[in-house]
Order: structure tokens, then sequence, then C-alpha cells
């Protein structure tokens, strides 16, 4: 075994155990904490399931597979293997673009959302993004095939009936699954931006701040038919208050407001800086292999590969960090599951 290897298996080792256990948390504390149920956490959740899909589905076989130079697994695997992860993939980039659209409503246009922003339109969103993921990552399932090595091995690989094929159905994927999605995603976090950073204005010569009457940005609506409260992620207003009370208030929640968008926007940083490179170097190989053949070894393949499975556990360290409701609910949860433990009695 290379050296390379003893760097990268301890790699796959600590990014497998971080995706597994860290959005497995999660999925826990947003299952358990009735508090954190709102339409963007729910489109969290879903990252969460397909990045916790991608770490346990994918990762063991590819280290495996690229160890060994072979794949072992059977044809079964091979067809579901990468199927699976480039399911996992689009169901992540779509679910990012889902929740920079419902920020966008959410903050720009609250009254005009007020109508389809429920939990019940983000299940049916998040069943629509998981069957459009299923359907268009459907031929690599249907194409993918072990075909024998030079050395009496086998390989996993995609055979299509014609290499022009091949090149449009990639070029789609990379249009749908990066260029398109980033595009949007610059645009609505810009506005979003926009909108936020224009919030509240500095404070005139009395010392009060004054909000902008730019029709967005501060107004909270609760909905009373359900226990879902639409901003009570980032923060609430009192109407009755006195005046000076309201604006503190107000400000609070603008500035609890650009915390989440800067969170998001870290998410959505980290899953492009992560897949990109994968991305391209399987789109040139396309075209032309040998340039990539020549420029990279396969280790420098391998650690590209892992830098893409990479992004299944950064965002559970990114609620961490950069949110302070998840990571009071993280600690929450730890306080549940010790006291919940059964005492055993001999």
């Amino acid at each position: 075994m290379s050296g390379s290897w003893n760097v990268q298996i301890p790699l796959y080792a600590g990014i497998f155990l971080l995706a597994v256990a860290g959005n497995a948390l999660v999925i826990l504390t947003l299952v358990r904490n009735q508090s954190m149920r709102t339409i963007t956490n729910l489109f969290l959740l879903n990252l969460a399931v397909s990045d916790l899909l991608l770490g346990v589905v994918c990762m063991p076989f590819t280290l495996v597979g690229n160890i060994l130079r072979d794949f072992v697994f059977g044809d079964l695997m091979c067809r579901l293997i990468p199927f699976l992860q480039a399911t996992s993939v689009a169901v992540s980039a779509w679910t990012l673009v889902a929740i920079s659209v419902e920020r966008y409503y959410a903050i720009c246009h609250p009254l005009r959302s007020r109508r389809w922003q429920t939990l019940s339109h983000a299940y049916r969103l998040i069943a629509v993004i998981w069957l459009a993921s299923f359907v268009t990552m459907l031929p690599i399932s249907l194409l993918s095939r072990l075909i024998p090595t030079n050395q009496g091995l086998k390989k996993c690989r995609e055979i299509w009936p014609d290499a022009d094929y091949e090149r449009g159905y990639n070029l789609m994927l990379d249009a749908v699954l990066l260029v398109l999605p980033l595009f949007i995603l610059i645009v609505t976090y810009s506005l979003i931006t926009i909108t936020l950073w224009r919030g509240i204005r500095p404070s005139n010569q009395s010392g009060q701040g004054e909000l902008m009457n730019n029709g967005c940005s501060h107004i909270e609506v609760t909905r009373s038919s359900s226990s879902f409260k639409f901003n009570s992620t980032v923060g609430t207003t009192s109407s009755s208050s006195p005046g000076g009370l309201r604006r503190t208030n107000t400000e609070k929640a603008l500035l609890k407001k650009k915390r989440v968008i800067k969170m998001l926007c870290a998410v959505v940083l980290e899953f492009f800086i992560c897949w990109t490179p994968l991305y391209v170097i399987n789109t040139v190989t396309l075209f032309d292999k040998y340039i990539v053949y020549n420029a990279l070894s396969f280790q420098a393949i391998s650690f590209f590969q892992l830098l893409a499975y990479s992004s299944s556990c950064c965002n559970p360290i990114t609620y961490c960090f950069m949110n302070s409701s998840f990571r009071k609910a993280f600690l929450k949860l730890f306080g549940c599951l010790r006291r919940g433990r059964p005492k055993t009695h001999f």
C-alpha cells in the first residue's frame, strides 16, 4: 500500500464518522425539537438525509474499490452506488436552491409568500426534488456495468451507446447541478443581503433608530392555524411594546436574520468548493482523458473524490459554529440522551 493511502484511509474514516454522526445528530435534533420545525430547518433536515445517504452508501464502497483497484461488490452495487451518489448530489444542490428561494420570499416579499409558505408545501417540494433527482440520474443506474481490466480485475463504468450521448448528458448535469443552481443562489442571496443590510438606517440625532419603509425585512407573520411560526428561526417583535423596545427587537431580529443568511451562504460555498473540482475533472475526461491522466495521478483524483465526500460532514460543523439555536439544541439533545438512558438493575 502506497504512502498516499496511509493518509487517505484515516481521512476517509474521519469524514465517514463525522458525516454519519453529525448528520444523524442534525436529524435527531430537528425531529425531536418542535420549536425548530420551520420551513428552512425542514430543508436542512432534507439536506442532512441526503448527506447521510452519501456517507453511508457511497464512501465505504468507494474507498475499498480505490484501494483494491477492483470493484468487488457485484453488478447490483455497481448500478446502485453511482446512482445514489449522483442522486444525493442532485438533492443537495436543489435543496440549497429551495432554501435560497424560500428565504428570498420570506425576507423580501413576506406578504406575497404567506399563501404558499407552509410546511405542507415544503414537504411537497422536497418530494418533487427527490423524484426529479431519481429520474434525472436513472441513466447512470441503467448504463453502469462491470468491465474487466488488463490486470484481470473489474471496474464499474457507464457504457453508453454513443460517446456524444454521454458528453451531452454530463454537460446537462453540469448545467443542472452546478451552473444553474449557482446562478440562482448568487442572485437570491445577493438580493437578500441588500435587503437585510438596508433594513435599519443609522441612528438619527435623537439617538433612536429608524426602520426603512422597504416593505420587507421586519414583518413577522404568525400562523394561528398551526404550530409553525413563519420567522421563528430569526426572532420576533412585539407590537404591543413601546416604540423604542419594538425598534430594538426588530434590530435584533434583523441581526439574527443576517447570521442565518451567513450560515446558509457558508453551506452553499462548502458544497460548490467540494464538488466543482470532481465535476470538472469528469467533464474534461469525457472530451480528452489524456489531459487529466497526464496532469493528475490516480491518488490526486482520489483526493478530489475525497474532497467531494467531505461535503457530507461540513454542514453539521457549520451549524454548530455559526448558529446558536443549533448549538443549544445539540447540547439539549445530549442532555436528554444522558437523562434518558435506562437504568439497569441486577
